[in-house]
């Protein structure tokens, strides 16, 4: 399968003047941004930003290349490698890079990160990372469950209307991977209408999405016609939540759905990714069920659930999803421990939760969502 490491070594001698910025070339920069950029990459913008090649070279020289390039259990290793690729490359290599943002905050509970890539003064690429190997990020996804908004979600915006500011002249693209792309959506349908005009196509790239609300309100309507959303054949993160039927489904040769969700598993060709005329059985069972799931507990439902969940892992002391797995035999024996000082009204609130999760799940099988897959 040919993806986007391929695409680098086809196109990158290809400068942006010759073919503008598309989808491929944003999913690349959105993979960029879970890289660890602090200290190397500067908080603000200025005239002295370094280019991409630079700072490339910059990261591989780092005395703590090797901690550095850790990128914890769920992203993809390679991205090292694309970082690498990309700065030695002519499409890439000259970008100016600079607005490093990486804030995590247990106490709000809140996990956001941002990078700025400009081609000189003609358009910028504000990457929003998605959710990284901390537990408090994956605590915030579940909390966009029951909250009107989450902390990176304002983040993100405060973070666009600041760039919008530095860089008067540029038009402007948006772009994430995962909950990246939910915050590039957020900000893009919040930002003012001074801004709204200078967006040129907001990426979103398999992120999950909205209440219903949103997808009517004036600011999405705004910019909805340069809203651009990829989700992979058996897309589960993408699903989450409401969203429209706009989006554009990648194919992928990886069989695990959860390993689709990478995005060195997309499948390239040319400049553009290789599309499937719909998702798979199991991309759309998964889908009903979860969200039909959501849509039925009340939001202090949703919030006693989470809070009861993530409680249980908080007692494991772990922080990130790689400590969490490492000591996995451990781990498990501590939070069967920690479910023991559940008060009876949590414990029940739980077990009831999931067992109305699976009824659904064995509803819509019997009742013919699952018998796709079966046959």
């Amino acid at each position: 399968m040919t993806n986007i490491l391929d695409y680098i070594a086809w196109r990158g001698d290809l400068e942006f003047r010759e073919c503008p910025l598309n989808e491929v070339d944003a999913l690349i920069l959105c993979q960029l941004s879970y890289i660890d950029f602090s200290g190397i990459v500067a908080d603000t913008l200025s005239s002295e930003s370094l280019s991409l090649g630079k700072i490339a070279e910059l990261f591989r020289h780092s005395p703590d290349f090797k901690e550095r390039s850790d990128m914890g259990l769920l992203i993809n290793a390679q991205t090292i490698d694309l970082l690498q690729r990309a700065g030695e490359s002519l499409r890439f290599g000259s970008l100016t890079v600079g607005a490093y943002i990486n804030k995590i905050d247990c106490e709000t509970e809140e996990q956001f990160s941002a990078i700025c890539f400009s081609h000189g003064n003609e358009w910028t690429f504000l990457a929003f990372r998605g959710t990284d190997d901390t537990l408090v990020g994956w605590k915030e996804d579940f909390n966009l469950g029951y909250m009107d908004s989450v902390p990176a979600q304002t983040d993100a915006l405060c973070y666009l209307e600041s760039i919008a500011d530095a860089l008067p002249e540029n038009q402007i693209f948006l772009g994430g991977h995962s909950k990246g792309g939910n915050l590039a959506l957020y900000a893009a349908a919040h930002a003012n209408t001074d801004i709204q005009k200078r967006l040129l196509t907001v990426f979103s790239n398999d992120g999950p999405g909205f209440r219903d609300d949103f997808f009517s309100s004036d600011g999405y309507l705004a910019i909805k016609d340069r809203v651009c959303c990829f989700v992979p054949r058996l897309s589960i993160v993408g699903m989450l939540f409401e969203r429209e039927d706009g989006y554009t489904v990648v194919d992928s040769t990886e069989k695990n759905m959860f390993m689709q969700h990478d995005p060195f598993n997309w499948h390239v060709l040319g400049k553009h990714f290789v599309t499937c005329k719909s998702r798979g059985d199991e991309s759309k069972f998964v889908d009903r069920t979860v969200n039909k799931w959501i849509k039925e507990l009340t939001p202090i439902e949703r919030e006693q659930f989470i809070e009861t969940i993530f409680g249980i892992l908080q007692d494991t002391e772990a922080k990130t999803n790689s400590e969490l797995s490492a000591n996995w035999f451990e781990n498990i024996l501590k939070m069967l421990k920690s479910t023991q000082k559940l008060s009876a009204k949590a414990r029940n609130a739980a077990i009831s939760v999931v067992q109305q999760l699976f009824k659904i799940m064995m509803d819509d099988w019997m009742s013919g969502g699952g018998k796709d897959k079966a046959d």
